[in-house]
């Protein structure tokens, strides 16, 4: 924006009608430069994931009464970890005794968090924290499908209303497959002639895996997830 639009601007907000000589000056004293912006794609959202985040408010949305409330009961969930040492790196202390305040040494035990809540807010008897068996990497890896499940069977479905909509990210163990699903691009060429062959897809000998791949894919259902059963 340069001078000639920003007085403009001045002017309607805040009734100030500057000079332009006096506004340029103004604004380089104040350390700012007028030139070439640049132009940063990596800020620019790809178009599934605008189109994946419309179709959640629009499922979200249907879930609303006209006054705002919720038609069926919502639950929220997420993982998390934290360091057993965390802790600020300011803290009140007097000025006379100085900043003698004994901070703990490294970062301690990793703590991986698992917790949903809804309106009401946190669901009781739904918390879980366990100690991770690495301090590195990202806190997803020391998640899996079985302490998942395992904990979305018993710690959150029996604490949370009936027939309620339960809202969760797309993690790995969120969305594990059921035995029996669609061949993905990591499958072996031999798992998928045997989906091919099972479902009575006609297939030859000479197809590569790619070509077998789209071969199942045309054929196939929506995706079964095993949480979802």
């Amino acid at each position: 924006m340069g001078v000639e639009k920003l007085r403009p601007f001045l002017f309607e907000t805040h009734g100030a009608d500057i000079a332009p000589v006096t506004l340029w000056r103004t604004l380089q004293r104040w350390g700012l430069t007028y030139g070439t912006g640049k132009r940063r794609s990596a800020l620019k959202e790809q178009e599934y994931v605008v189109l994946a985040r419309r179709r959640y408010l629009r499922q979200k949305r249907a879930n609303r009464h006209p006054d705002g409330s919720l038609k069926r009961p919502e639950g929220y969930l997420d993982e998390t970890f934290v360091n057993k040492n965390h802790s600020g790196q300011f803290t009140w202390y007097l000025e006379e005794d100085g900043p003698w305040v004994n901070q703990p040494s490294g970062k301690g035990p990793r703590l991986i968090i698992v917790h949903a809540m809804t309106v009401a807010g946190w669901v009781p008897g739904a918390e879980l924290v366990f100690e991770a068996t690495k301090r590195t990497g990202d806190y997803h890896g020391q998640m899996n499908w079985e302490n998942f499940s395992t904990w979305f069977a018993d710690q959150l479905l029996p604490h949370i209303p009936s027939h309620s909509l339960i809202i969760l990210d797309n993690a790995p163990y969120h969305n594990v497959l059921v035995e029996d699903a669609v061949p993905t691009p990591q499958s072996r060429k031999e798992q998928l002639c045997a989906w091919l062959t099972w479902n009575a897809i006609p297939w030859t000998p000479d197809m590569l895996k790619p070509e077998l791949y789209e071969l199942c894919k045309k054929f196939a259902p929506a995706p079964a997830f095993r949480l979802d059963q």
